[in-house]
């Protein structure tokens, strides 16, 4: 029996067919400050022509599909869709050129009433955060759950699958509260983000290969939480504080992951291996408000919108803007503008410059997009 808490991590869901779209281009090869066209140059266009790409033949989407997707260096696409009839039944697909590798949280033997709450892949296996038992269904009884098992046998793990397909271990975390995100250092180390109910405070933890602790690191946005909220009821506590680590991503850069908060203007924290930590201030273009980060080999790539624009609009190149960024001191370097079969975001870089994403065709098929 599988279950996904898609409460947990709100935007955590989109729908694959795609979004209305502008796809003029500005003339100018470069742009000001505000992202305008002008004469001087201060940040370099970088022009990526969208075009599609090898993509199997036979894959169908699904309409239901984990935001955000996840890639590695090699410019592997992992998809982890959702059956829409069933949201607990999960398929992560990999996709690089024509070949296809699925995964399927099903095969795990060694738990049991597994609950996802999310994937990470790197460039040598996929690992799926969950809560479950190693306890085997029984008949229900009091103080348990429906499939029979007392809740106090449940526990976080990451599932581990090699990137063949084949499930390997589950790693058993020392924790035991609600998590919601996690990553894997190129390491083998991990990051996880979750709420400590019994002190009232949000979470990230590194953690060893065997899932012991290593250290607790400092959520910008969370410091003073406890304080903060010390007078609030427990139930107002626990929703605030899921809110903002629903918020709160993780995406890969080289060997360290990038700790970053949705619409927020909170420092960006770049954790390397052994959880050697950096913080660093993005620089906005003017009048533009930070929305997410993409996931990316050798550079930073940061996604904006215009501070007059909704959130969760539809994408045109008016109102959002994507720009390389410098990783040493968080300056905007370059600004990208997309030609071609314009995608609804980015879903990632790799290979030196190569930006991927992906769309449904008519007949409901992958088709992968790339532009260099």
């Amino acid at each position: 029996m599988l279950r996904h808490l898609s409460a947990i991590t709100p935007f955590v869901l989109f729908m694959a067919a795609g979004f209305s779209q502008d796809t003029s281009r500005p003339a100018a090869s470069t742009v000001d400050i505000q992202g305008n066209n002008a004469a001087s140059t201060y940040y370099p266009i970088h022009s990526l022509t969208f075009k599609a790409l090898d993509s199997p033949s036979s894959l169908a989407l699904s309409p239901i599909i984990s935001f955000p997707a996840e890639c590695t260096s090699d410019g592997s696409l992992f998809l982890d869709m959702r059956d829409p009839t069933d949201l607990s039944r999960h398929t992560v697909v990999s996709i690089h050129g024509k070949e296809t590798t699925t995964f399927q949280v099903s095969v795990i033997a060694d738990l049991h009433d597994i609950t996802v709450f999310g994937i990470f892949p790197t460039d040598h296996a996929l690992g799926v955060l969950v809560r479950a038992s190693k306890k085997s269904p029984g008949p229900h009884l009091p103080g348990g759950s429906a499939a029979g098992i007392p809740w106090s046998d449940y526990h976080n793990f990451i599932a581990l699958f090699d990137r063949s397909g084949q499930y390997k271990e589950a790693v058993q975390l020392p924790v035991d509260y609600m998590l919601n995100h996690f990553a894997i250092l190129s390491s083998g180390e991990y990051l996880i983000s979750g709420y400590d109910k019994l002190n009232s405070t949000p979470r990230l933890l590194f953690l060893d290969r065997s899932g012991n602790i290593l250290r607790s690191l400092e959520i910008p946005s969370a410091r003073n939480f406890a304080e903060k909220n010390a007078h609030s009821e427990p139930f107002d506590s626990e929703k605030a504080a899921g809110q903002l680590l629903g918020s709160i991503l993780f995406t890969r850069y080289k060997d360290d992951i990038l700790v970053w908060r949705m619409n927020s203007d909170d420092p960006i924290l770049d954790v390397g291996p052994g959880g050697a930590v950096r913080e660093v201030a993005i620089t906005p273009p003017a009048m533009s408000v930070f929305v997410d980060m993409v996931p990316a080999n050798d550079r930073w790539v940061a996604h904006f919108r215009s501070a007059t624009e909704q959130e969760n609009s539809a994408y045109n190149q008016t109102a959002y803007s994507y720009y390389e960024v410098n990783p040493q001191n968080g300056s905007l370097s370059s600004k990208l503008i997309q030609e071609g079969d314009i995608p609804s975001s980015l879903s990632c870089e790799s290979d030196g410059g190569t930006y991927l994403s992906f769309k449904k065709s008519q007949d409901n098929k992958l088709i992968v997009l790339g532009a260099k």
